[in-house]
């Protein structure tokens, strides 16, 4: 049996006014609630009440530690637009031994207020222009949070024109008459926007290696340029991109004695260089033993500390099959954020053929996730006796033109958990099958053909839960000839690390391949995962069939499996484990790799 004890109906003020009065102790001990009703409620539940006053059933009550859980209680209501809101009346029922108590809170949430002007005095030539994208609106429904927004507003569009030392006050909070008889609220905002500042200069702290130059040129604004804040927030994530440093913190304004204002960026300097290695197991078939594939890929980045960059690319496909390239890169050609690339690359396919090309590229930075690219090469296929005889591959030789087109907004580069990254290319190829009497010049026996490919890449990566994300990519080639078939010189090889994993590397090929790759991730640490995988592979191409007419060879395949990557003392670590179609479980494959910087 609990006895009842009821205090008068009050409004707050008289209530936290009393609060402190001895006259409201009942014990020194304070009783716990052993039961809470709202009361008065008609707009918001009894649940989200009592969500907003905090204090949770078998928790110690009194009247002096119940003053904050009120308080806030009236302030959500008063951010929901409920300005008139109050608390009515607060009841007590204790047990006999009074350790126990119900309490009763009646609350009057009053209407919804609205509404009636906003008047912004400020002295900046642009506060004219941004009225017009005020929230607050004559007669719209009254929030705290929408009044907060267009103050967040003005204190924004004054850091993007100049004005970072802008502040905003309330000044005025009125109630006024609006048009159809109601009553609603006047706001009035004062407008400090302080001086308008520029960037007179621009220091960097920490740049041992790194020359300065290079940091400057990647900057979105220059010297005396009028203090913008977008600009100023892209830095941090501008310099990071480069791949040069540890940290970069973000950038700080200060104010010189002598009045001017110079951008302090501290940054740390990290690792350059980068080794990536790939070790793949392939297990004995029927046709062929076990046997060991490998990728190797180094890049030299910021020789020098000027951002030029040397890749070297070797890779061991099949027993018979090598794949080497090189690589470099001279960024900001002449001063613009062009950036042009000069490569050799060689492959030597089943000792059937040898593919070199020589190519030039030029990639226009467009902006920090846009960029647009060209590509002029050169190259050259001879064949061996076998490769001549048993596949008819011709010498030729081929000139090519390119373009493409790359966006990515992705967060990271070995471990991203969102943004999408896309990437396309088309080719133009004047191809030439050389006459047996000439290998260099042209002659009547002399073909020419004319091919185009193209390469289209997507990457979309989707948060899903704090620790889990769903990473989808799709991948397409192709490439159409003028010649009746397409030679296999100019087909496409898929399967294993970095296409369709569960199969062999360069398993199949096509003159038209495509893939899928689909990730669950449940992230370990920010470069740590484990994930399972399907992927899933096409292709297609015509061959000649020895009698005549052609002939269509098509699949499609499904492989599947799991894998770790983990961040180590030697390096990012990663294992993958895949099983093709009607694989069993010793016939997997298993491929390793570790990137490594240096």
């Amino acid at each position: 049996m609990f006895v009842v004890v009821r205090r008068p109906a009050m409004k707050l003020a008289i209530w936290v006014a009393l609060a402190h009065s001895s006259v409201w102790a009942i014990s020194s001990d304070l009783p716990v609630m052993h039961r809470l009703e709202i009361r008065g409620n008609t707009v918001f539940s009894e649940a989200q009440i009592k969500k907003w006053f905090g204090v949770q059933e078998g928790e110690p009550v009194s009247l002096q530690n119940m003053r904050p859980q009120l308080l806030n209680l009236l302030t959500e209501l008063n951010k929901q637009g409920f300005i008139f809101a109050s608390i009515d009346s607060v009841t007590f029922a204790y047990s006999p031994d009074s350790s126990q108590v119900e309490l009763s809170i009646k609350v009057e949430e009053g209407d919804r207020a609205k509404f009636a002007s906003l008047r912004v005095t400020d002295s900046a030539p642009e506060a004219g222009e941004i009225a017009n994208d005020f929230r607050s609106q004559a007669g719209k429904r009254f929030r705290s949070g929408i009044l907060e927004d267009d103050i967040e507003l003005i204190i924004q569009r004054h850091e993007q024109n100049g004005y970072p030392f802008c502040r905003v006050t309330v000044a005025a909070f009125d109630l006024e008459p609006l048009q159809n008889g109601e009553t609603g609220l006047a706001v009035g905002l004062r407008v400090e926007p302080g001086p308008q500042v520029r960037i007179d200069e621009i220091s960097v702290r920490g740049s041992d290696q790194t020359r300065e130059f290079v940091i400057l040129r990647e900057l979105p604004l220059r010297l005396g340029d009028i203090y913008d804040q977008r600009e100023i927030d892209r830095i941090q994530s501008k310099l990071m991109r480069l791949g040069f440093f540890k940290w970069v913190n973000p950038p700080v304004l200060v104010q010189l004695d002598d009045g001017r204002y110079r951008l302090l960026i501290e940054l740390a300097e990290g690792n350059h260089n980068q080794f990536d290695g790939v070790l793949g197991y392939n297990p004995a078939s029927a046709n062929q033993g076990s046997f060991i594939t490998g990728l190797l890929d180094v890049r030299f980045g910021n020789l020098f500390g000027t951002a030029r960059q040397i890749d070297a690319h070797w890779e061991r496909r099949t027993q018979e099959t090598q794949d080497l390239s090189l690589k470099y890169t001279e960024p900001w050609l002449a001063g613009r954020p062009v950036n042009l690339g000069l490569g050799f690359e060689q492959l030597i396919q089943d000792t059937s053929y040898v593919n070199r090309r020589l190519a030039v590229d030029l990639t226009f930075l467009f902006n920090d996730n846009l960029s647009f690219a060209s590509r002029f090469s050169r190259s050259d296929v001879s064949p061996d006796s076998l490769g001549a005889l048993r596949l008819g591959i011709p010498p030729s030789r081929s000139l090519t033109f390119g373009l493409g087109v790359a966006f990515n907004t992705t967060d990271d580069i070995l471990n991203p958990q969102h943004g999408v990254k896309y990437e396309t290319a088309v080719e133009w190829t004047k191809k030439t099958l050389e006459g047996e009497g000439s290998s260099a010049t042209a002659t009547p026996a002399d073909q020419s053909f004319n091919q185009r490919r193209l390469t289209i890449d997507f990457e979309n990566y989707f948060r899903l839960f704090r620790w889990q994300v769903l990473a989808l990519a799709l991948h397409g080639r192709e490439t159409r000839s003028a010649e009746e078939v397409v030679q296999i010189t100019e087909q496409y090889r898929l399967g294993g690390t970095r296409t369709l994993r569960g199969y062999r590397e360069e398993q199949f090929r096509g003159s038209r391949i495509a893939w899928a790759n689909f990730e669950y991730r449940y992230l370990l640490g920010p470069r740590s995962r484990m994930f399972l995988f399907t992927d899933l592979g096409y292709f297609f191409r015509e061959e000649q069939q020895v009698g005549g007419g052609l002939r269509r060879i098509d699949g499609l395949r499904v492989g599947y499996g799991f894998g770790l990557r983990f961040d180590t003392r030697l390096g990012f670590f990663g294992i993958d484990y895949g099983l093709g179609e009607n694989d069993g479980f010793s016939e997997g494959k298993i491929h390793i790799r570790l990137i490594n910087e240096f």
